[in-house]
């Protein structure tokens, strides 16, 4: 696959997975999200790298992965680097991410093969 239709395959599967299931999702399959960006979608390229770099049965290793590549460059942590909507559940890469892992994994399993 070139790198553009591989980009569009986690993208699409990740919105297949994780956009349904969404508390903020809509009905239509949209983001419901106002005032805010989807902590996803909005660093979709580097969510897509930090899972892609992690090979493990655990978890907290993809967390880890995505708080080090990602979560330093989202806008949305306090001053003292906690994070509100993580720390309450409105995260939507924190609150979903197994399910953003099973998508990029289903999609390199697929890109591989």
């Amino acid at each position: 696959m070139k790198e553009d239709e591989l980009y569009r395959a986690y993208r699409d599967a990740i919105r297949r997975r994780v956009c349904a299931p969404c508390l903020d999702g809509r009905g239509d399959g949209s983001c419901g999200l106002t005032g805010r960006i989807c902590a996803i979608e909005g660093h979709l390229p580097r969510v897509i790298e930090a899972i892609c770099a992690v090979e493990s049965d655990r978890m907290v290793d993809y967390m880890a992965a995505i708080e080090a590549q990602v979560c330093g460059s989202c806008q949305q942590p306090s001053p003292t680097g906690d994070c509100h909507l993580r720390d309450t559940g409105d995260c939507a890469l924190s609150a979903y991410l197994s399910l953003v892992v099973d998508a990029v994994e289903d999609v390199r399993g697929r890109s591989t093969t």
